[in-house]
């Protein structure tokens, strides 16, 4: 598998920061400091990690407990990059990570202008305020989730080998699930195959809504047994090596059992299925790389009010899919921002007429220079079991 490419990542930031005219940039959020390293064994934003990149030095600062294994991962991940080169020093303040430490460590007096993500504590931005006093700080909104945004090869090869998880998985389902279960017990049987296939756990909790309850988009899998006649929603991702999948699929229970004939789906079932497909297929047409957000979601947005259901299509139309299963880009009726080349982002309408169904069926796309590659390949015909 492909090395993560640091150096661009970090250049990315560099270019910024001359661009701000802002001597030094400070990462604290976990994941970011991931990006920026190589170093992912812990995701907890409460952990003591910390990057600082200026156009000379890049540093990761952690305590102790996390030296051994940062150099190790860093070392591994960074392939031509390693943490033992000129680019990565690795400093130990043998303690919780405060921004005292950080000052000591990294000498804060000779930066005029210090930049640092939004999302920090309070806290910590009061200890930054204090030990760094002589700098004016400004926030960095998205400076490291910018450059997130478009994926590298090695990023691209694990996102692709977590959706593979999730569409096999999606295939055993489809053998598996039969009138009588209920949704805890279908969400039970796949998180284990998805782990049995190789996936380090789930990218997110999943969603199994059947019948009614299918008109709430994040509904929680519960008691309910599902019956024939129930379409059955089925929203789940697979985590593979720090990187996320995402997919949905609708299906129909038109199963016989003991006491019920096979079923089928009902004029209402059909077209609102058929209404969102289209939909979706409208907006995976509308994706490449210069195309805004709002384009995408007005090109699905569009099929769906034509068909009568635009007020029951109550979310955006995408989101980026990466070390977090949401981040950027989006597609929605607020994205201005236009998609850049190497994105993964989903493709999700749906309709939901509250108490009564729901439907959705999402994709997982690489936005590319002259369109997109689907890398979902699950069947999108309304499937009867």
């Amino acid at each position: 598998m492909p090395h993560f490419d640091i150096t661009n990542r970090i250049t990315q930031i560099r270019t910024r920061l001359a661009a701000e005219n802002i001597d030094a940039f400070i990462a604290i959020k976990s994941v970011n400091v991931e990006y920026l390293t190589g170093f992912d064994y812990l995701r907890d934003e409460g952990n003591p990690h910390a990057v600082l990149i200026t156009q000379d030095q890049a540093r990761l600062l952690t305590d102790g407990r996390y030296l051994e294994v940062a150099q190790t991962q860093a070392a591994q991940t960074a392939g031509d990059a390693p943490v033992a080169s000129p680019l990565w020093t690795v400093d130990d303040p043998a303690g919780k990570l405060v921004f005292k430490d950080m000052h000591e460590i990294w000498d804060l007096t000779s930066f005029k202008t210090i930049a640092l993500e939004d999302t920090i504590p309070y806290r910590l931005f009061e200890q930054l305020k204090e030990s760094a006093a002589h700098a004016t700080i400004t926030p960095a909104k998205n400076w490291v989730e910018d450059v997130r945004a478009s994926k590298d090869r090695a990023e691209l090869a694990r996102i692709k080998t977590a959706q593979a998880i999730t569409d096999q998985t999606f295939d055993h389902l489809c053998s598996f699930i039969k009138p009588g279960m209920s949704e805890a017990e279908i969400a039970l049987e796949l998180e284990f195959t998805a782990r049995k296939l190789g996936a380090e756990g789930l990218a997110f909790p999943p969603i199994v809504a059947s019948g009614p309850n299918g008109s709430l988009p994040h509904a929680h899998p519960g008691e309910r047994i599902i019956e024939p006649g129930d379409l059955l929603t089925l929203d789940f991702g697979a985590a593979y090596r720090g990187y996320c999948s995402d997919m949905t699929r609708t299906i129909f229970i038109g199963g016989k059992t003991d006491t019920a004939e096979c079923v089928h789906p009902t004029d209402q079932q059909v077209a609102v299925y058929d209404a969102v497909l289209a939909a979706q297929e409208a907006s995976l047409a509308a994706f490449v790389a210069g195309a805004t957000g709002i384009e995408v979601d007005a090109a699905g947005r569009k099929v769906i009010e034509h068909a009568g259901f635009g007020e029951y299509f109550t979310h955006g139309t995408g989101h980026g899919v990466g070390l977090d299963i949401h981040e950027l880009p989006n597609a929605s009726t607020r994205s201005e921002e236009a998609l850049p080349a190497g994105a993964v982002i989903t493709c999700e309408p749906g309709i939901y007429i509250p108490g009564v169904l729901g439907v959705r069926i999402e994709d997982m796309v690489i936005v590319t220079e002259d369109g997109s590659e689907n890398i979902t390949s699950s069947p999108k015909h309304l499937i009867t079991i």
